[in-house]
């Protein structure tokens, strides 16, 4: 194993010299003129914390507008995940608290204990304020207003051998693509990482999309394990980080996030329109992927925009109720699992989200709009999803799953739940 130490140099430079030119001799020099008073920026006022315990009129009714059932799975995974945790993981700052794991679990016992009650919805309301401290996200601009979007699992037609239908590969994580934590050199960079690859031993970027795919920077080193019919449906696989494989004989397995290249991502939707290749209004995934059948010479381009590039690794068979591993190391829960930033907000987290979301039925048809609130769970982290002003929610798998998923961009509020009695133990 090859140990990669990483060392951010500072260079400040500040100067300012000033000189006084005086006369030969006094009267010499005309007076100077007066200078006009300095105008003093009035001071900026204190950017507002992240999260901060909610004022008394921003605490929300809690209802919730989903089944009971989804929500004690995801809690059960997030009592697992609590289990699992080692010592010495660091404490988060919730407005005046610091919030340690042992809190977040004691709150999940909690929320699972009032929930297993089966007591009434405004039963549920009362408990909750009366022992829950409620925090709420500064959101965009420190208005608490947050900004959801969607991903979902999604279901692609693969081989996982090569033919004349399917010939573009999903890669396994290379052997030299390494992962720095940031927070080990530096607490400032909490959550943060990056990835690359050694070169006359320094560490630079990994190779991206153009390298990889249309150079072929990976070919001959046996990294490939599947195959698909187009690139857009490996591009949704990259962007939504996992996915259940259909294959020629019948078999559903899944593809699971693995690793990223950490290079920029750009949607190639977004590609497609900034070339000029389709006006934004009306634009869809269908129309994008014809698009790109139809002109198979702006495929390059159009895919290259997008330098960041996704690994996997294959998991045979898929169980039809689970979801895709998150950055908590367990299933995700259609419907309760929402992705944060984790340098504010750590794993395991209950939430409370109340926003305006598609209408859909379960065969993904569209119906319109409506407001939801329900309780989810911090469990997963995206490489866009950063800053306390965006989340994104996890919808599951199937037809329904993939129209939210490409429907979601709603703002509301999001509100986190923490136990007023849990008190760390004594070291």
């Amino acid at each position: 194993m090859k140990k990669v130490t990483l060392v951010i140099f500072a260079l400040t430079l500040a100067g300012c010299a000033a000189g006084v030119r005086k006369g030969e001799q006094a009267g010499a020099c005309p007076p100077c003129p007066a200078v006009p008073a300095a105008e003093i920026a009035a001071p900026k006022a204190p950017e507002a914390p992240p999260v901060a315990l909610a004022t008394p009129e921003n605490i929300p009714v809690f209802l919730d507008s989903d089944n009971i059932k989804s929500l004690l799975k995801a809690a059960r995974l997030n009592r697992q995940y609590f289990l699992g945790l080692k010592g010495g993981t660091q404490a988060y700052t919730f407005g005046s608290r610091k919030i340690t794991a042992y809190d977040l679990a004691a709150s999940n016992e909690e929320f699972i204990k009032i929930l297993e009650s089966s007591g009434p919805l405004q039963d549920l309301d009362r408990q909750l304020k009366e022992k829950f401290d409620i925090y709420q996200m500064a959101g965009r601009d420190s208005t608490g207003t947050v900004v959801f979007s969607s991903y979902y699992e999604p279901t692609l037609e693969a081989s996982l051998s090569r033919t004349d239908v399917y010939k573009y590969p999903i890669y396994a994580k290379p052997d030299d693509l390494i992962t720095v934590n940031l927070e080990d050199f530096n607490s400032k960079f909490k959550g943060e990482k990056i990835t690359g690859r050694l070169k006359n031993g320094a560490l630079i970027p990994y190779m991206d999309r153009e390298e990889i795919d249309f150079e072929g920077g990976l070919e001959g080193k046996g990294l490939e394990i599947a195959w698909f019919k187009d690139r857009a449906d490996i591009m949704d696989l990259h962007i939504e980080g996992s996915g259940r494989l259909a294959l020629p004989d019948g078999r559903v397995i899944k593809a699971n996030f693995a690793s990223t290249n950490s290079l920029k991502f750009k949607g190639w939707l977004s590609a497609l329109v900034e070339a000029g290749a389709m006006p934004r209004e009306g634009i869809s995934h269908e129309k994008g992927k014809q698009y790109l059948l139809d002109h198979p010479k702006k495929e390059r381009g159009i895919m290259s925009a997008n330098r960041r590039y996704t690994f996997f690794k294959l998991n045979q068979p898929a169980d039809p109720d689970e979801g895709p591993a998150g950055t908590y190391g367990l299933p995700l829960t259609g419907w309760r699992s929402i992705a944060v930033d984790n340098a504010l907000v750590p794993m395991g987290t209950i939430a409370y989200l109340n926003t305006t979301m598609p209408d859909v039925d379960e065969e993904g048809k569209l119906l319109g709009r409506k407001q939801d609130s329900r309780f989810v769970f911090c469990q997963d982290t995206g490489g866009a999803i950063k800053g306390p002003g965006r989340v994104d929610f996890f919808a599951g798998n199937g037809k329904k799953a993939r129209t939210f998923a490409f429907k979601l961009w709603d703002q509301g509020t999001l509100h986190l739940l923490v136990l007023k009695q849990a008190i760390s133990p004594k070291p």
